[in-house]
């Protein structure tokens, strides 16, 4: 019988380090994953307003049995865009790798969902999960891109914030199919909205606080923001302006709820 190997996927960028230091393969057995492309980045909101990856991040990594991923698991790198993970190398002479590792891709179609309830994401804290593929032929270096886009809602103001809730009158969270060749991408079904957790966030007037919304790619000209604070009153307003969220790009709004 032929024992699969678990192969640590070491990082780049940093002092290499295993997991597991007993079971340190001889180096031409070590694959470096590396996640550069697009936003450079992965999940996470750091200081310099760069994601990158977070404690407990999963990938999958597809080999020649596309229906039987290998789940890879974070072992180094947190706050890094290059990271470490480890898990069992499927068979193959190329591969195929998806985050977050139930996301499905066969080298045409990638396939995962955009979550309607999220968290604000501070510096240095969690985003959540931005959706990304990439195909390799060699695991030593693995870029990674996205099909999304990021939109940063910068407010000022004077309160305490309870949720923000944005509502984009098309789908916006749930699952999606996204066409590699062609750069189609489709939601399927799914809701209007998405809910931000945003209690005990405060607002000041002299400095912007960012908030950020993973979006599927494409022009919003109806979306509308209600953001409720502490007292549960709520402040609706309506962006006038055509916003664009492009693959992989940033894309920024500003509001100061003092002036509305």
């Amino acid at each position: 019988m032929k024992m699969k190997r678990i192969i640590p996927v070491l990082l780049l960028l940093l002092p290499l380090a295993s997991c597991h230091k007993q079971d340190v393969p001889e180096p031409e057995n070590v694959v470096a994953f590396v996640s550069i492309r697009s936003f450079e980045t992965k999940a996470q909101i750091g200081t310099n307003t760069l994601p990158s990856w977070s404690e407990g991040d999963k990938i999958a990594v597809v080999g020649d049995d596309i229906d039987n991923p290998s789940e890879f698991t974070l072992c180094s790198g947190a706050g890094y865009s290059v990271a470490s993970f480890e898990g069992v190398k499927p068979e193959g002479e190329s591969w195929i790798v998806c985050c977050p590792s139930d996301g499905r891709c066969d080298g045409e179609t990638f396939r995962a969902s955009l979550s309607t309830v999220v968290s604000h994401a501070v510096p240095d804290q969690p985003l959540g999960i931005l959706p990304m593929w990439g195909h390799t032929r060699d695991l030593s270096s693995v870029s990674l891109e996205s099909p999304c886009g990021i939109l940063k809602l910068e407010l000022k103001g004077s309160a305490e914030l309870k949720s923000i809730t944005l509502d984009a009158g098309k789908p916006i969270s749930g699952e999606f199919l996204y066409n590699i060749p062609a750069s189609l991408f489709a939601m399927i079904g799914g809701a209007n909205i998405i809910k931000m957790d945003a209690a005990g966030t405060e607002l000041i007037p002299t400095r912007a606080v960012p908030f950020y919304f993973i979006l599927p790619p494409g022009e919003y000209d109806e979306l509308v923001l209600s953001i409720t604070d502490s007292t549960d009153d709520v402040t609706y307003i309506i962006v006038d302006d055509t916003v664009v969220i492009e693959a992989g790009v940033f894309s920024s709004v500003s509001f100061d709820l003092n002036a509305i």
